[in-house]
């Protein structure tokens, strides 16, 4: 189990840094595009304003994001990045020579920033982050200049042009930057929900699965190990000298019972946990109801004899009729009721043990008129709440049984019916 949740998490893990790789590859093409975008309309803008020098120095880039686009396609994915994002910042630092600093094309340099913050991701953050400062020394440079190179851009109705282009230019490009955000965020926020269910089943499951086996232990640990330190001792007894033959007798009969039950407890546990970690597979085939009838005629002549039972089998049925069933899941299901009969019914009485066909259904009842259930029991076993009481001579039980039945039951789409009524004993059918 904990191999299991060990591989889940490590899926967890592996596709959330696929993700994060998958985003900074889809931000890096991005950039691609809008660099192509950019420098073409900057271009056109420039030679609207006959920017000449401008307009030649902008549509440079095009290539660049070309020559960036083949490294790319050959498998350099950082080379790429590295590239472009070079001749990014070589093209607007260029600009802002040319124009001067108060025609603000250095404010294209912010959503750059933003662009490189995304697109370096994992160990390429470093690259991302020296970037980041080359733009920082840029700007701190560009503060030292006074008048641009082109003497055009000091005309106070073309620096107009300039810083109305530029502030449209740069709100446009952060206004794609949000967008392109936004949807990221989106992908993010659902791979991380898509993620956090994984680690929340997976670890339902974990905590199952250590109540399961704490429980498992418990049981093991208290109701197994009576049963086993009884037969030990009957052992022990049996070989001292002296004791006489039928003594010996009685004693290999109670040794006998307590192998009994060690081995239909062991068997209802493994079961049980087998259930609980979902390690348990249902083979449904058909099945003779023969074959029950033959099982629980078996199964009462072993357990019934310590306290003197005897059982009315009743099964109807026709020479070759099967049942679409799990075999092993249903005479669990069978003998774990006949032995809880058994359990709570006194010396002497009797038990019916009856299957029918009922509404085109296998039905299958075990009644017994022992001890019981009380109002607060039923409810119990009627919600699946496993618990545990002696019976009438004082048997131990693991609590399992019953909840085991309506497990395997369930897995065949049918229910456990219970009718009991305080002193008087007990029914329990189920349909198949």
């Amino acid at each position: 189990m904990s191999t299991t949740n060990r591989f889940i998490d490590n899926q967890v893990i592996s596709k959330s840094t696929r993700l994060l790789a998958e985003n900074a590859i889809e931000i890096h093409r991005w950039l691609l595009v809008i660099a192509t975008v950019f420098s073409v309309v900057l271009s056109i803008v420039s030679l609207i304003l006959q920017d000449f020098v401008q307009a030649s120095i902008s549509i440079l880039s095009v290539p660049a994001v070309f020559i960036a686009h083949l490294i790319n396609r050959k498998g350099y994915l950082y080379e790429s990045k590295l590239f472009n994002s070079v001749q990014i910042i070589v093209m607007i630092a260029t600009v802002s020579l040319f124009t001067g600093i108060n025609s603000l094309a250095f404010m294209y340099f912010f959503p750059v920033i933003i662009a490189m913050l995304l697109a370096f991701q994992g160990e390429e953050k470093r690259t991302g982050y020296f970037m980041i400062l080359t733009i920082l020394l840029i700007l701190i440079a560009l503060t030292t200049i006074g008048n641009p190179i082109g003497a055009n851009h000091l005309n106070p109705e073309h620096l107009f042009l300039d810083r109305a282009s530029n502030i449209i230019g740069v709100a446009v490009s952060c206004v794609l930057i949000l967008i392109f955000l936004i949807k990221m965020m989106n992908k993010v926020q659902s791979q991380l929900i898509e993620n956090t269910n994984v680690l929340i089943n997976n670890n339902t499951q974990l905590l199952a699965a250590n109540y399961s086996r704490d429980l498992l232990m418990s049981v093991i640990a208290h109701d197994l190990r009576a049963p086993m330190v009884g037969a030990i001792m009957t052992a022990e007894a049996c070989q001292k000298e002296g004791v006489s033959d039928e003594s010996k007798k009685e004693m290999l009969r109670t040794l006998h019972d307590k192998a009994t039950l060690v081995l239909s407890m062991t068997d209802q546990l493994l079961e049980w946990a087998r259930s609980q970690t979902g390690s348990l597979q249902s083979n449904i085939e058909p099945i003779l109801v023969y074959h029950f009838d033959n099982y629980v005629t078996e199964w009462t002549n072993l357990i019934g004899e310590s306290k003197n039972i005897s059982f009315n089998l009743n099964f109807e049925f026709r020479e070759g009729e099967t049942i679409s069933c799990d075999k092993n899941m249903i005479q669990t299901a069978l003998r774990n009721l006949i032995s809880n009969a058994v359990k709570f019914s006194g010396n002497g009485s009797t038990i019916k043990i009856s299957s029918y066909l009922k509404n085109n259904k296998r039905t299958f009842d075990i009644q017994d008129f022992g001890r019981g259930i009380n109002d607060v029991q039923l409810r119990k076993l009627r919600e699946g709440i496993s618990f545990t009481t002696s019976g009438t001579n004082n048997e131990k039980g693991n609590g399992f049984g019953l909840q085991l039945v309506q497990e395997f039951l369930r897995r065949h789409n049918s229910k456990l019916k219970i009718q009991s009524e305080f002193g008087k004993g007990s029914l329990f059918s189920f349909n198949l």
